[in-house]
């Protein structure tokens, strides 16, 4: 039984570092889940212009928030609340996004705009 336990951990333990140390943005395992809980990735606000009439985008390209260039990524899936807003400042981890808020055009523009 203190055999199995200890296989079981050094299991778990493998599979935690390979998903840490071998997530970098142009890896394979770069997913909202893995994002997440990656303690090298930073949160980030990016800026983007998402398409009206859905609340479930894809691909979005984003703007960075500190110096207007664009991500060298997209977001894959980001989920809205509003089908009518146009700008979006998403705050996010790699992948994961933890949230979004509906801003204006002017505020959108004076972001991007660095």
């Amino acid at each position: 039984m203190k055999k199995k336990s200890i296989n079981i951990a050094l299991i778990v333990l493998a599979a935690f570092i390979l998903i840490v140390f071998y997530n970098k943005p142009d890896s394979f395992v770069h997913t909202s889940l893995t994002d997440r809980f990656n303690p090298f990735i930073e949160k980030t606000t990016t800026y983007a212009q998402v398409p009206t009439g859905t609340q479930s985008y894809h691909e979005v390209q984003g703007y960075n928030s500190k110096d207007g260039h664009v991500l060298s990524y997209k977001l894959k899936k980001v989920g809205g609340y509003d089908p009518q807003g146009k700008y979006v400042a998403i705050e996010h981890k790699g992948q994961y996004v933890k949230s979004i808020k509906y801003i204006s055009k002017q505020n959108f523009l004076s972001k991007i705009d660095k």
